[in-house]
């Protein structure tokens, strides 16, 4: 038995808000309200790794609009390119026709603690620049660590945190995998593999390492 673990991961993760699933309050209205048009400040999502941060702001940059086309959505990984560099071609993205019916460009800026003091100012410039997505731009941007962001970018944003998962958070996900590949296993047991202490917390990371190695074994002779 051979499985590849990107394409489970591409065949089990959410591909729409609909199937993203979480009982904080405050993120069901965020995720509502964005969509909607009764949220627009750029949103920023603070949490620890592995907790779905990046997933989460894909899956709601495709649906601010009903006709997103991907062309419309740029995600930047600031961690590759830091410098104010990668803010300015930014700024020739969001000036280009958007395709969709709300004529919204979204950017995603993903780990944006990472940019340095030059590209941190120039991100305030730009979220001057587009306020609210009325402007024509949503931003929604991730980081592990608020300290890292200037007060004036974190002043422009909606703060959203986002929880550290615990093992009741991602063993269904784990089970749905497993159930859907027809892969034997006990309840007790997955969730014996996904605790690594006391603290009952796991990361959606934690998951997908567990999967990989009871799907490694499985493959062995």
């Amino acid at each position: 038995m051979t499985v590849n673990l990107s394409s489970l991961m591409s065949k089990y993760e959410p591909t729409k808000l609909a199937d993203y699933t979480t009982f904080n309050l405050k993120t069901m209205a965020v995720i509502h309200g964005y969509p909607k048009g009764t949220l627009t400040r750029p949103l920023l999502l603070v949490g620890p790794p592995g907790g779905g941060k990046t997933q989460l702001a894909k899956l709601l940059a495709a649906e601010m609009a009903p006709d997103m086309s991907p062309a419309d959505i740029r995600f930047v990984d600031v961690s590759e390119d830091p410098s104010v560099k990668a803010i300015r071609s930014v700024g020739q993205t969001v000036q280009l026709f958007a395709r969709n019916t709300r004529n919204l460009r979204a950017v995603i800026l993903d780990e944006v603690h990472e940019f340095s003091t030059p590209a941190m100012s120039a991100l305030k410039g730009m979220l001057t620049k587009y306020p609210t997505t009325d402007r024509g731009v949503f931003f929604v941007m991730t980081t592990n660590h608020l300290s890292g962001l200037s007060e004036p970018v974190r002043d422009r944003c909606l703060v959203l945190e986002v929880p550290a998962t615990t093992v009741d958070d991602v063993l269904p996900m784990a089970r749905r995998v497993l159930d859907g590949e027809k892969i034997p296993y006990a309840v007790e047991d997955l969730r014996a593999a996904l605790t690594k202490d006391s603290s009952g917390l796991a990361t959606f990371r934690d998951m997908w390492g567990v999967i990989e190695d009871i799907v490694t074994r499985m493959s062995m002779p």
